[in-house]
């Protein structure tokens, strides 16, 4: 009996240590996750702060949102509260020529983007504004789109868009071209069908960036898929001399783009590390730290459905205006900007504010081009305020009256004009530092070419680059073309083949010139 109660008592002792050795293991084990979860918090927290600490290394400013406030419209407002562009986020991109780190302003924007962000369904949409585009840059005067990033920054470019457009863009990214380069190449390169065409200019391009950016030039030896690095990729974006004009240089921006966009949202961590490691010093942007990490972090839930431009391809043509050269004319605005918010928005028969109203009237004006009841483009549209010389297939046409801005007149013909040296010649040319066209300082207007600074090139639509000397002579006896009539002017789309800029002016009998008596200026002589 008593064996049996020892026995038992044994038993018992056996399964409270049983217990007490099961409790101190579930104890420890307990103990241990609760340290490695600390352990890779500590991580993660210590992997954010790393991030952060590079993101912090972005160039950032603050753009008052008051000031871009004050220039959208109250029907804008309105709209993206409880009208269709609520739920959407729109965004300003700017690709700009310069590789100094001077992304603030003073350079043209080569790039004019919007990113319209569904925010429900994370849809982009990718709109290109044609840098030649003639607007109102945000101050209520008009030239390219691309000159207001260089007159006042990317705040007075976010006011253009909004107020071109009907938008309410309050942020915006900028990257310079060596950003893009240098993002491309830690993304491993991206996959792009390439023409004959573009080959040779994409060539060209890349040796001028390679100098410039101290990078390898690798020649592109033959067209096809090809696989392009960084550098490659960035001069395939830049080619502008090719069929299509700039309309195919956007198109080819914007496929870069998704490729890019592409290739990053299946990138890993070490890649992504790589391509914040080689941005963070070449962006400007008003975006804040977390909002980056907003983005970055779900990159995979994004996705781009649509690409396109505007001025659309059947509501545009080309016009030379005065001085500042040969430009996209949106026909009508108000007819684009209708166009553009159904597109973005799907918001159907959108009223445009009156302020868009406004501006697509002096468009027009300036222009003298409108759309027929067909919808058809035409010339010889007419206001009180006619003001500058249209240009469609070669012919310039000039209405009778101009603006103070294009009357105006100075003893300095170089007053508001840059120089460079054209590499082909040696030769000095002067340029219009906000538009880019060359200059003929005796005329006061352009003579075809465009100069390009940040390359240091000249360049003449069909061909790379100038092959004569284009250093006008002040004192030189010029000849002023013939004029038709613009009623009878057929309208071409600018991607149309362009006449050759070196080819001689007919010459005009002076004793045909008469004075207009509505001008301040003499009228340049006509012919039947």
């Amino acid at each position: 009996m008593v064996d049996t109660k020892e026995e038992i008592t044994e038993t018992d002792n056996k399964a409270d240590a049983h217990k007490k050795a099961s409790k101190a293991s579930r104890s420890r084990k307990i103990r241990t996750a609760i340290i490695i979860v600390e352990i890779i918090l500590i991580l993660l927290e210590c992997a954010v702060l790393y991030v952060v600490n590079k993101l912090d290394r972005v160039q950032r400013v603050a753009i008052s949102v008051d000031e871009l406030q004050e220039n959208i419209s109250e029907e804008v407002k309105a709209n993206a509260e409880s009208g269709q562009m609520k739920g959407y986020t729109n965004i300003a991109l700017f690709g700009v020529d310069t590789r100094t780190g001077d992304l603030e302003n003073n350079t043209r924007s080569d790039t004019i983007l919007i990113a319209s962000i569904n925010n429900t369904t994370k849809e982009v949409k990718l709109v290109s504004v044609f840098r030649d585009t003639y607007l109102n840059l945000g101050n209520d005067s008009y030239n390219k789109a691309n000159s207001a990033y260089a007159q006042g920054g990317p705040t007075q470019a976010i006011n253009m868009l909004n107020m071109n457009l009907d938008l309410n863009i309050t942020d915006f990214i900028t990257v310079g071209f060596e950003g893009l380069v240098d993002v491309i190449d830690a993304l491993g390169g991206i996959d792009i069908e390439l023409t004959d065409a573009e080959v040779k200019h994409l060539n060209d391009y890349q040796k001028i960036m390679a100098r410039q950016q101290g990078k390898e030039y690798i020649a592109v030896t033959q067209a096809g898929y090809q696989h392009l690095n960084g550098l490659q990729a960035t001069a395939y974006c830049r080619i502008r001399y090719t069929s299509g004009d700039d309309f195919k240089r956007t198109e080819r921006q914007r496929e870069v783009l998704e490729k890019v966009f592409e290739a990053a949202s299946k990138a890993s961590l070490s890649e992504l590390n790589s391509i914040i490691d080689a941005v963070t010093d070449e962006i400007y942007t008003s975006l804040s730290t977390s909002e980056i990490l907003g983005y970055v972090s779900n990159i995979t839930s994004y996705s781009i459905v649509d690409t396109t431009g505007i001025p659309t391809s059947d509501m545009r043509t080309g016009a030379t205006v005065g001085r500042k050269g040969s430009c996209v004319i949106p026909v009508t605005l108000e007819a684009n900007v209708i166009w553009l918010h159904e597109y973005l928005f799907g918001e159907e028969n959108y009223s445009p504010s009156s302020k868009v109203l406004e501006y697509s009237e002096k468009i027009q004006s300036d222009s003298g081009y409108t759309l027929d009841e067909d919808g058809n483009v035409v010339s010889g549209y007419r206001s009180s305020s006619t003001t500058t010389t249209t240009t469609t297939s070669g012919t310039t046409t000039t209405p009778s009256t101009t603006t103070q801005e294009d009357t105006t007149t100075t003893t300095d013909p170089y007053a508001g004009l840059m120089s460079m040296t054209d590499p082909n010649t040696g030769a000095t040319v002067w340029y219009d530092p906000y538009t880019g066209a060359v200059i003929d300082p005796a005329t006061g207007q352009p003579t075809g070419a465009m100069a390009d600074p940040a390359t240091g090139n000249v360049v003449y639509p069909g061909g790379s680059g100038s092959g004569q000397n284009t250093t006008p002579d002040p004192n030189a006896q010029t000849t002023t073309p013939a004029v038709t009539d613009p009623a009878t002017a057929t309208p071409t789309d600018p991607s149309a083949t362009t006449v050759d800029p070196n080819a001689a002016a007919p010459a005009v009998d002076p004793s045909t010139t008469t004075p207009d008596p509505n001008s301040t200026t003499a009228a340049p002589a006509t012919t039947n």
